[in-house]
């Protein structure tokens, strides 16, 4: 569900990480326009982008054959791009002349790729040497069918053995389930050939009859949802990545979403009618609709509170950026869902999802509602505002989003934090926690104002607050607030974060030689 953090101490990032080269955001850019000569221009001053070895190689991603030949002659390495596509994955992203002419120059082919790029011919003489590709795994565990480019690549799986219903080995889904976003019309051959249909796909392809077909054997699948249970589960359900629909999809969605989502306004009526008063709360709940919640809580005013934990985390659900909508969180807690309620794959708060998408509104509203800030998530032992903070700072997945106001939200509201980890290297963030510093002993001791922190120590002098203060004071390269500190009391060895980093870690960061002699004397 996310990418992978580092440990934060409960309040924050305690490192400055700087931006990544803005090269390959301008070149992917760049080739999605086929610009050739802004393309030419951002290789030649940053060559480390031409060949990367992660990530989507630019010779996979040129939109044209003078691009893909440009990019040869500047360099660019085709054995690359044959592993990079050997899995499977994203391969019908890629231009199809473009993967003729790569193959054609010595681009390595997998069964997978040449499914997925739509190489019939290539793929049928892959075939005809070694029957058993035909079932071999690729990404995932997948097999050839599910990367199916068209129509005619899937009749030729078909026909040569391919088994229909075949299930990849992380999300445990078809063909026909992988298929439902891209090429829809794959899916439609694969269920008249016989492919497992399920109410998504229905709901998906606008088939009533189909729904209605699949409602008859089993009306409880109106109440399916993606991400939840073991029909279609999330990620992380028996350590593997949940359904794919989340993906082809989308994720934390009832099939009416997905109905109405694809412009199938008749169907969504119909299964919204056919379903359960409880799913058609949900679903009024997830889509914002008001007076329809409203009015099945006017008949049913215990609804919530007999509502089980994998609903009530919907309100998380939708303060995560997959699902963000204000409307419908506000919705939700209006009608007594409860604030902190987490989600259950990785045990985040709907304030922890909310300050990692960087959404002020949404902090803004859980905070009115008495959202805790000091909660821990299980897996990272963060608050919310280290959430922000990594996002902001690290991965930086939402560059519009207001962080800012977000950590000045949370900050306000109470939330721990760490004034060591002061500055962050963001402006912005910096600006915000600066007017903090004085506040806390280790903030008052970086800033080097020593009547503020003896004012402060006056009134907690624990030596877990001296040991930090020491830490402040240091990491600012003040050797002689640092001395003063230490006569009051501060064990210089005493670790002041979760890393167990003493003051000298901090007075190394400041440069400081007269600070690091001063602490390593009182060390010794």
């Amino acid at each position: 569900m996310r990418a992978s953090q580092p440990t934060i101490a409960g309040s924050g990032v305690c490192e400055s990480h700087s931006m990544p080269d803005d090269a390959c955001k301008l070149l992917r850019r760049a080739l999605e326009s086929d610009d050739v000569s802004t393309v030419e221009g951002l290789v030649r001053e940053h060559p480390e982008t031409l060949n990367p070895t992660t990530g989507l190689p630019p010779l996979s991603a040129a939109r044209s054959l003078p691009m893909a030949e440009r990019l040869l002659s500047l360099g660019a390495d085709v054995k690359i791009v044959g592993q990079w596509w050997a899995s499977g994955f994203e391969t019908r992203k890629v231009d199809k002349t473009v993967a003729k002419f790569l193959v054609e120059r010595g681009a390595g082919l997998t069964a997978h790729a040449a499914a997925g790029l739509g190489l019939v011919e290539r793929l049928a003489e892959m075939l005809d040497a070694d029957t058993l590709l035909i079932d071999s795994k690729g990404g995932d565990g997948c097999t050839p069918l599910h990367f199916s480019r068209n129509a005619e690549v899937a009749r030729l799986l078909l026909a040569r053995g391919a088994r229909i219903d075949a299930r990849d080995e992380d999300h445990d889904s078809t063909p026909a389930q992988w298929l439902i976003g891209d090429v829809p019309e794959v899916t439609r051959l694969l269920l008249q050939r016989g492919a497992t249909a399920d109410i998504f796909m229905a709901a998906a392809l606008g088939d009533q009859a189909l729904a209605e077909t699949l409602i008859a054997a089993n009306r409880g699948c109106l109440g399916f949802r993606i991400g939840k249970g073991h029909e279609f589960p999330p990620i992380g359900y028996k350590g593997r990545g949940g359904t794919i629909y989340q993906w082809t999809l989308a994720f934390n969605s009832y099939p009416h979403q997905i109905a109405l989502a694809k412009g199938h306004q008749a169907l969504f009526a119909y299964l919204f009618e056919n379903s359960d008063t409880t799913t058609q709360f949900l679903v009024s709940c997830v889509l914002a609709r008001r007076s329809e919640a409203e009015s099945v809580l006017a008949f049913n005013p215990s609804l919530v509170a007999s509502l089980p934990s994998e609903d009530l985390e919907l309100l998380a659900r939708y303060c995560w950026e997959t699902n963000l909508n204000y409307d419908a969180v506000k919705l939700m807690l209006d009608v007594g869902f409860p604030v902190a309620h987490p989600e259950t794959s990785h045990g985040y708060t709907p304030l922890h999802n909310a300050a990692w998408a960087g959404h002020s509104r949404l902090v803004d509203l859980l905070l009115r509602h008495g959202h805790p800030v000091d909660i821990l998530d299980p897996c990272y032992k963060a608050t919310p505002l280290g959430f922000a903070l990594h996002d902001c700072l690290v991965e930086k997945r939402h560059p519009e989003a207001e962080f800012a106001r977000v950590i000045g939200s949370l900050l306000d509201a109470g939330s721990p934090w760490n004034a060591l980890c002061y500055p962050t290297g963001n402006a912005s963030l910096d600006e915000i926690f600066k007017a903090k510093l004085h506040f806390r002993p280790e903030g008052a001791a970086l800033l080097g104002d020593e009547s503020q922190v003896f004012l402060l120590l006056a009134q907690d002098s624990s030596p877990e607050t001296l040991a930090r203060a020491l830490a402040g004071a240091a990491k600012g390269g003040h050797a002689s607030l640092c001395q003063r500190i230490i006569a009051a009391g501060a064990r210089v060895n005493d670790a002041v974060d979760h890393d167990q980093n003493t003051a000298l870690k901090y007075a190394l960061e400041s440069g400081s030689a007269e600070t690091i002699a001063l602490l390593e004397r009182h060390a010794a």
